[in-house]
């Protein structure tokens, strides 16, 4: 037992010496090795005689330039008079952020000629490599480099991905036992898509079916979209909505040409909003914008938060539509504005747009028109923006300034004069002014954000009223005034306070749009408990909703891991009173099987409920399952979500998809996972898609080791992937199926040197799939196939040496564990 453990002291003692010394530079003597085999010789290990040192060759390293790592490349390293150095190019240097026009001595070299020593291009330049952490370090003078924002991706990095169809759907359907009878609804949401180059083919469908209407099957938008990189803009074919920044958001069919802020770097740059509400019992909630259902799930008794919308507008009222599970309906508005006006200084934001007016209304009128928008920032802390738009029934100009004033905040001013030719032939000429401040006090921990429309005339008409109204409704929805507030105030120990309110009113109708939010949340050791108050009116509504809540949530990670259970109180100005309890929480090694357990009671007059709920996370798409049981009926929902992809590799199924996602090729490799998503995992061909990455942005994509096959090696666990937006870029994994193999290697019947390089010949190019020859000649490799060629490469008195052969595996090699193996060397 002893003399297996002292045969490897050698080796243990060269990997040691790249040990980091406290003071003195990393050094080893290669002849201060002493072999127990007396026949066997040692190659020239002069190469590692320093810290990080290595054999010549190609090999996988991270490039790290000025301390900011860069990107994994392969890179060639040669024998430079006893030296290894890299070999460089001037395109690789461009890359990495080197001002090679700058640099006069880079001239001297052909197109394509590559060189060794930095510094004869540029002085202070130096190179640095270390082996145990795979890194080529380069040094290089500030005055090098090409200025560069904090965040910077070089476009020539971008990845417009590989070709692909796919499509994401969300499945949901319900059946409802009731005295009347029993009645089924479902919805499918499609979003499909094809990827070739840089174009991105997009179209979103829809699908419903009820006991009452029947089937019914829409599609909703189509568009051909790419980026257009030299103008850091995107180019949109079919059906867009401008960006209502300017004027108000509209959808329209036709061309759209708008610069993107996803693009530029992080420090140089946007919201979908947060609905909240209260459904009286196990009930259908559906989002509408401009005429589409853009989300529908089931919600139990209780308040329910929706947080993930995509809606294809960015800005524009929502419709939110709540039906109960006795058939009533209740629906509100959620205003929907986002007014980032403010611009870096010389930095231009814009949109052009042309096309015909579209609208989910079938009875609206449809002009062409064209719309142009532009915000510019003139001065450090003034932006100038404006617009036009212009149809042959609408025309309107609109000029404002946005003015930060530090500690005051920033405050938008802007004027739109607008022509309208109303559906009755009369025509109509409106003013309208516009306010918008917003300011963070950060020492007092407050957040003061408001956004005003006043309009000055009654004659002052929006695109989207004039064409979606006949005369008598343009009259009733011709809005006088828009108001919105939203405040927060963080209250230290004892908190924090919101405050959210909403307000338009009309010329001609003495009703008004109200809604008002004012919420209290606190924390205590886990325990997080609070208060709110909610306020809606409607124009068309005689009375208002006035609701007073109050919930409180407790942790139960002591008893029962990764849940709580919460109860949750709420009392309305109609007499209605509802608690409600519920057991949440999360179970499985992975958390991604969610669960929830609630019990409602309500005031006299209202049925108590039961419900259940259940969704699993899995690989191939999410499931989920909901049952509610009261006195007056019980409701069963399912749900299924998640997305399919074809590509050149197959077809791969998914969770439900993102804009922008990565297939993950493991070849070979089943049930592998990738770090931080749980219940994603390779399929039996060993693929598997990450379903959101950052476009434009560095995204790391690691391999969790530890699910690999015993039989399964990767080079490299990890992929650096800078995405295009709505690109499939592909991970690819280069692996190595085989066996684990201790070979003992002999040239002209002696073992081979010591410091050897073996590796298995992979279709006649180096492979990563490499080892050192240690003592006795012996070798170890992972991944080695059934049969193959294992090729040995050393230095002896200054002259390369090597020599190869093949070899098989019989079935006693292939057993689990480490399998022995000697071999003759030719």
């Amino acid at each position: 037992m002893s003399f297996r453990l002292f045969r490897y002291a050698p080796l243990s003692v060269l990997l040691l010496s790249f040990s980091r010394a406290g003071m003195a530079e990393d050094y080893f003597d290669p002849a201060a090795l002493e072999l127990s085999s007396t026949e066997q010789k040692t190659a020239d290990l002069h190469y590692f005689s320093e810290k990080g040192g290595q054999m010549p060759g190609t090999w996988l390293v991270t490039l790290e330039i000025n301390g900011r790592e860069e990107r994994h490349q392969e890179i060639t390293f040669v024998n430079e008079k006893g030296s290894l150095q890299p070999v460089l190019s001037v395109s690789l240097l461009e890359a990495l952020g080197v001002n090679v026009r700058a640099i006069p001595a880079f001239s001297r070299l052909r197109e394509g000629e590559t060189f060794t020593h930095l510094a004869d291009f540029i002085p202070a330049a130096r190179t640095s490599y270390d082996f145990n952490q795979q890194r080529l370090f380069l040094s290089l003078p500030q005055a090098a480099m090409k200025h560069r924002s904090r965040g910077y991706v070089p476009q020539s990095q971008w990845d417009d991905g590989i070709p692909a169809a796919f499509t994401d759907y969300s499945l949901s359907g319900g059946q409802a036992h009731h005295q009347r009878g029993i009645t089924t609804s479902s919805y499918l949401s499609l979003r499909n898509g094809i990827n070739l180059g840089a174009w991105r083919l997009r179209n979103t469908s829809a699908w419903s079916h009820s006991d009452a209407g029947g089937d019914h099957f829409q599609s909703q938008s189509s568009w051909l979209t790419r980026d257009i990189r030299r103008l850091n803009s995107q180019l949109r074919i079919g059906d867009a909505w401008t960006a209502g920044d300017v004027f108000d958001s509209v959808a329209f069919r036709g061309v759209q040409l708008t610069s993107s802020e996803s693009m530029l770097p992080d420090s140089q740059r946007g919201f979908a909003p947060t609905i909240r509400g209260v459904a009286h019992s196990f009930a259908k909630v559906s989002v509408s914008q401009n005429g589409y259902v853009i989300y529908e799930t089931w919600v139990a008794a209780g308040p329910f938060i929706i947080n993930d919308l995509f809606p294809g507008a960015q800005s524009g009222d929502l419709q939110v539509t709540v039906t109960e599970s006795d058939g009533s309906t209740r629906v509100f508005t959620q205003p929907y504005s986002a007014v980032p006006f403010m611009r870096r200084l010389g930095s231009l934001k814009y949109s052009l747009n042309a096309g015909r007016f579209h609208s989910g209304s079938g009875d609206a009128r449809s002009p062409e028109f064209v719309e142009g928008a532009f915000f510019y920032g003139l001065l450090s802390r003034m932006t100038v923006y404006g617009g036009f738009r212009t149809a042959s029934n609408y025309q309107a100009g609109a000029i404002g300034v946005g003015r930060g004033f530090g500690a005051f905040g920033s405050l938008g001013i802007d004027d739109t004069l607008a022509k309208s030719r109303l559906p009755n032939g009369k025509s109509a000429m409106g003013q309208a002014w516009r306010i918008q401040y917003q300011k963070d006090f950060s020492a007092t921990g407050t957040a003061f954000n408001l956004a005003s429309y006043r309009y000055a005339s009654r004659n002052y008409y929006e695109f989207s009223e004039l064409n979606q109204s006949d005369s008598q409704q343009l009259q009733l929805n011709n809005r006088r005034s828009r108001s919105q507030v939203t405040f927060s105030q963080t209250l230290g120990q004892f908190g924090s306070l919101s405050v959210s309110a909403w307000m338009q009113d009309y010329w001609h109708t003495s009703g008004q749009d109200k809604t008002i939010h004012i919420g209290w949340y606190t924390s205590w050791r886990g325990i997080t408990w609070g208060a709110g108050y909610d306020y809606t009116d409607s124009a068309l509504e005689q009375h208002p909703d006035r609701t007073v809540s109050f919930n409180v949530n407790v942790p139960l990670g002591h008893w029962l891991p990764d849940s709580s259970v919460s109860y949750f109180i709420n009392h309305n100005n109609r007499g209605m009173t509802t608690q409600q309890v519920s057991l949440n929480g999360s179970a499985l090694a992975n958390r991604n099987l969610n669960y929830s357990v609630q019990q409602s009671k309500a005031s006299e007059g209202q049925a108590d409920s039961t419900s259940l709920a259940l969704q699993y996370n899995g690989g191939y798409g999410n499931v989920s399952l909901g049952y509610d049981h009261s006195r007056s009926g019980s409701n069963a929902s399912l749900g299924l979500a998640g997305g399919v992809i074809a590509t050149q590799y197959g077809v791969t199924l998914s969770q439900p998809l993102g804009d922008t996602v990565a297939l993950l090729r493991v070849p070979g490799a089943a049930n592998v996972e990738p770090e931080g998503y749980n219940g994603i995992h390779t399929d039996s061909r060993g693929y598997a898609v990450m379903p959101t990455l950052s476009a434009y942005r560095k995204n790391t994509v690691s391999l969790d080791t530890a699910t690999l096959g015993e039989n399964v090696d990767v080079e490299q666990s990890g992929l650096t992937l800078i995405p295009t937006s709505g690109a499939v870029v592909l991970a690819n994994y280069k692996t190595h199926i085989g066996y684990r193999v201790l070979f003992s290697l002999r040239y002209h019947g002696e073992p081979l040197p010591f410091g050897a390089q073996a590796e298995v010949v992979e279709q006649n190019r180096h492979s990563a799939n490499r080892s050192m020859v240690a003592d006795g000649g012996q070798a170890y490799l992972s991944g080695v196939p059934e049969r193959g060629t294992l090729r040995v490469s050393w230095y002896q008195d200054g002259e390369q040496q090597q020599c190869q052969t093949p070899f098989r595996l019989g079935k006693a090699h292939m057993a689990p564990g480490i399998a022995t193996l000697s071999v003759e060397c030719h």
